[in-house]
This record gives C-alpha cells, sequence and structure tokens, in this order.
C-alpha cells in the first residue's frame, strides 16, 4: 500500500498552511507598527486630557489647600488611568514647591526646572498651559499642566505615563488580529480537506482500486465519473483507456486463439503426414523385401517343380508294383508326404508374393465364423480345447471374399490351437464398435486363447515372412504374414495382445464396405494399410 503519511492532499494542506503563517506572521509584524503609532496618539491623547480634567478639578474645588486630598485625588487617577505611573503636584505660594507626589520615594518631574530640556527625545506644547517630553529611554512620558484659579497659575501637575501600556495594547490588538486570521486559517484548511477528500481524495481511491484491480485482469471495470473538473475529465480518459486495453486484450486473446488453432490443425496435419510418410517408409521397405521374396521363391518353385514333379511321378510308379516288402512302401509313403510338403510350401511362397485375388460379395461373418469352428472342431475336441462364442446381435453384414476370410480364422484358430497342446479355452468374440454418426463403420472379431502367450520380441516379429516359433516341420513362418496380407487386402487392422503366460488375442478390425479403400490399395501393390502389434 502506498505511503499516506506525506499524500497530497496533506502536502497541499500544509503547503497552504505554511503560506498563510507565513503571510500571518508578515501581516502581524507590519500590522503591529501601523497599530503603534494610532494607540500611541490616542494613549497620548488620553493623558493630556486626563491631565487637564485633573487640574481643573483641583483648582475648582480649593483641593490644593490640603495635600492630603490632593495625594488621594491622585492616586485615584493613578487608579482609573493605568498608564500612569507617577503624578506630582507643585504650587506656588507664596514659593514654588511639592504639593503632593505619589512615588514614594520622593522623586519627581519638575518640567520648569529641568536642565537641558531640548536634549530630551522629544519636547511638544500641545496647548498653552501644558507640555510634553518624552525621557531618553523612550519608555515614559512626562506631562506637565498648569494648574490656573481664576486665570492665575497657582501650580503645576506632572504626569509620568509609561509607554508600556502602548506595547500592552498593541499585543492586544495583534494577538486578537492573529487569532482572528487563525481562525480562519483552520476554517480553510478544514474547507480544502473536506473539498480534497470529496473533489479528489474520493475519485483518485476509485481510480486507484480500479488500475489495482485492472493489473489483477478485471478489464471490465470503470471509475466512476463524479465531476466535470481535471479529475473528472483525469477518470474520463482512463475509463477510455481502458475500454480501448479490454478491446485490445479480446481481439488479442481472439486472434492468439485464432493463431493456437490454427496451429494445432497444421501441426496436426505435419503429424498425419509425419505419420503416413512413416508408414509409406516401412510399407516400400516391406514391398522391397516381399519382391526380393517373390523372385527367390519364383526361383525356388520353379527350379524345385520341375524335379519334385518327376520324382513325385516315379515314386508313384514304384508305389504300384507289388514286389515290395512293407518297409519299403512304408519309406516311398514318407518320401511322397515329404514331396506333399514341399509342394505345399512352395505354394505357399507363391500365393503369399502375389495379390490375392478377392471375390468381393455381400456376407455374414457370424456364418463364416460358425463355418470356420465347425472345420476346426474334431481337432478342437481331439486336444480338449473348449469353445466359447459371443456373437453380436446387431452386427451388419459387410463386404468381402468369404473364402479368404475363412482362411485367416482357421489360421488363427491352428495357431491357438498349437498355443494350447494340453488343452485350454478358445474364445471367440464378433463386436459391432459403436457408430459413428448415427451408422456402424466396422465390425471387430476376437480370438483368444488361454495358451502360453509370446514375449514382446516375438510380437514384433510375427508378421514377417518365414518367422516362426514352431518346432521344424510344423510350420514355414507364413501363416500370419497371409492372414495380415488378406485382411490388409480388406483395408482392415489386426491387433494382437499377449504376455508370456496369460495367453494371446488376435483383434481384427473389417470395414463394413472396403469396396472403395480396396480400389485405393490396388492402386499400389504390396502397399497396404498397416497392421498394428500391441
Amino acid at each position: 500500500m502506498p505511503d499516506t503519511r506525506f499524500g497530497l492532499q496533506r502536502k497541499i494542506i500544509i503547503i497552504i498552511a505554511a503560506a498563510v503563517v507565513f503571510v500571518v506572521g508578515v501581516s502581524t509584524y507590519i500590522a503591529m507598527w501601523l497599530t503603534r503609532l494610532p494607540v500611541e496618539e490616542e494613549i497620548y491623547r488620553k493623558a493630556l486630557a486626563q491631565a487637564r480634567l485633573t487640574a481643573h478639578q483641583l483648582a475648582n474645588k480649593g483641593t490644593l489647600q490640603n495635600s492630603e486630598t490632593v495625594l488621594k485625588a491622585l492616586r485615584q487617577v493613578e487608579h482609573d488611568l493605568s498608564g500612569i505611573k507617577e503624578c506630582d503636584v507643585f504650587v506656588h505660594d507664596p514659593e514654588h514647591h511639592l504639593l503632593a507626589s505619589t512615588n514614594p520615594q520622593g522623586e519627581h518631574f519638575e518640567l520648569d526646572h529641568l536642565p537641558n530640556v531640548e536634549n530630551y527625545n522629544e519636547f511638544e506644547r500641545p496647548n498653552d498651559e501644558q507640555i510634553a517630553i518624552e525621557t531618553p529611554d523612550d519608555s515614559f512620558w512626562v506631562i506637565g499642566t498648569t494648574i490656573y484659579d481664576q486665570r492665575q497659575a497657582v501650580g503645576c501637575l506632572n504626569f509620568k505615563v509609561s509607554k508600556s501600556r502602548l506595547n500592552a495594547v498593541t499585543w492586544d490588538l495583534v494577538l486578537r488580529n492573529l487569532m482572528l486570521m487563525l481562525a480562519s486559517l483552520a476554517v480553510v484548511i478544514l474547507v480544502i480537506n473536506a473539498f480534497f477528500v470529496r473533489r479528489v481524495r474520493g475519485p483518485v481511491k476509485e481510480m486507484i482500486r480500479v488500475m489495482e484491480a485492472t493489473e489483477g485482469g478485471q478489464l471490465h471495470l470503470r471509475a466512476d465519473v463524479t465531476s466535470n473538473d481535471e479529475i473528472g475529465q483525469l477518470a474520463m480518459h482512463l475509463n477510455r483507456m481502458l475500454s480501448r486495453i479490454e478491446n485490445f486484450n479480446t481481439e488479442l486473446e481472439r486472434k492468439v486463439m485464432e493463431a493456437t488453432a490454427e496451429l494445432a490443425r497444421r501441426n496436426e496435419e505435419l503429424r498425419q503426414i509425419n505419420e503416413e510418410l512413416f508408414e509409406t517408409q516401412k510399407s516400400l521397405a516391406r514391398s522391397e523385401r516381399l519382391a526380393v521374396a517373390g523372385q527367390l521363391a519364383a526361383s525356388l518353385a520353379h527350379e524345385i517343380g520341375t524335379p519334385l514333379n518327376s520324382i513325385s511321378g516315379h515314386v508313384q510308379l514304384l508305389a504300384r508294383r507289388k514286389t515290395w516288402d512293407a518297409g519299403s512302401e512304408r519309406r516311398l509313403q514318407i518320401i511322397e508326404t515329404q514331396i506333399d510338403n514341399i509342394v505345399r510350401t512352395v505354394k505357399q511362397l507363391l500365393s503369399w508374393t502375389r495379390k490375392f485375388d478377392l471375390c468381393i460379395e455381400r456376407l455374414d461373418v457370424r456364418r463364416v465364423l460358425e463355418e470356420a469352428v465347425l472345420i476346426s472342431s474334431p481337432a478342437l475336441e481331439f486336444r480338449k480345447i473348449k469353445v466359447k462364442t459371443e456373437w453380436s446381435k446387431e452386427c451388419p453384414a459387410i463386404y468381402g471374399d468369404s473364402g479368404y476370410l475363412q482362411q485367416v480364422f482357421l489360421n488363427l484358430i491352428n495357431n491357438s490351437m498349437d498355443a494350447m497342446p494340453r488343452g485350454g479355452e478358445l474364445k471367440i468374440r464378433l463386436l459391432s464398435p459403436p457408430p459413428d454418426n448415427g451408422e456402424a463403420r466396422q465390425v471387430a472379431v476376437e480370438v483368444a486363447d488361454t495358451g502360453a502367450g509370446m514375449s514382446p520380441e516375438t510380437l514384433s516379429h510375427i508378421f514377417d515372412p518365414m518367422f516362426t516359433t514352431k518346432r521344424i516341420g510344423t510350420g514355414a513362418g507364413l501363416g500370419l504374414a497371409i492372414c495380415d496380407q488378406i485382411i490388409r487386402q480388406h483395408a482392415g487392422t489386426i491387433r494382437v495382445e499377449s504376455e508370456p503366460g496369460r495367453g494371446t488375442r488376435f483383434t481384427l478390425h473389417l470395414p463394413i464396405d472396403c469396396r472403395a479403400k480396396m480400389e485405393v490399395v490396388a492402386s499400389a501393390p504390396g502397399v497396404p494399410a498397416p497392421s498394428s502389434v500391441a
């Protein structure tokens, strides 16, 4: 919070107070000197008038005959006029002498006998019967008044008038003026304080509050405009500036959101392009491997097929002869069986290296699965494998080749049987995923077993050609590669999940209508949609 001990309001009040005090001090000093002269004249005139009055009273009442009466009258005069410090009465009866004095030491002034009167500060004769002088220290007036009795001078009355009364009266007037000015100063300060509280401090605090709230992000707040003066104009300009800042901030947020959305869209496009590029590179590499393997398979088929056909023909001719013993016939059967295995392997190589000629028709996936289970049921029963099926009631028909899809299902079932030589459970499910925009887009087939499972390293190679974990003579490593090729040509995907000791689950996703996607696949032989392994 800002330090308000010397805020703008107090600074202005202090400056005004200091200026007023300075002006009051100077004006008081000037007033003191301007007031001193009229006050001095007033006291001087009163002292002269009192001297004439007292001299007249002493002469008319015959008071001069009794010194005690004269002294009493003089003391009454001192009491009535506080500025008189000493009164002396001189008489000329018959000689000039002091009749009475209020000075207890008996010292007195006798103007008629004062030496060097011209050496005093001032010598004045206000009228014919009075004379006045100032003492050298400028502290007193000495006023002498002639006492007449029937127009004959019979004595002299002297007053010693102190100028301290002049100073007291002057200071009294100055103090009154000073108190009035200080009271006016207090009223001015109160008025200025009230004005600042209402017209300056309140609006400024309101603007500070709005600015602090604006720093916290509340750009919608505005300061109250209570006047049309400079403070009100400042508040209006502040509100105008806040409105521009709010509009600028809103526009900036909108542009940032648009730029962020555009950047996100471009990032998504870039990600998709990168994924497509990566998959294209993988597919190109796969195509290169397929081309090499195809050339090799074609060469092997050509080089091995003709001799095998000749050997097979001669073995069949030898088998028709009746002169062979039982052992020789047994060996001939073994030779013929192995030749058939070699021929089957070569055919698989040839079929894997070329694109399958699919016969697309509308089919019921459930019926194809049931036929595959029925074909495999003898082997399943022999191996004591329990089969559980689960068919979705709302699964739609799809477009595909029933023969090749059945080959895929049979291959997966055979793999599951090989993974469970001592029996187990095989679960086959036909699912219809949630529809997209009210229309189903694909179906899913799950084939799960409770066999030995596979390690992550094995999972990464199960779709590679010629890769197998079976014993020699029980598999060529082409079954899953062929399944992957068939599903790819149907624009579908295969996903496999497996853990050692917890079985394996294959999930096939087949589109409802693969015909449009098949055209894209057909335009790039050997570059089908990728399968996924989990």
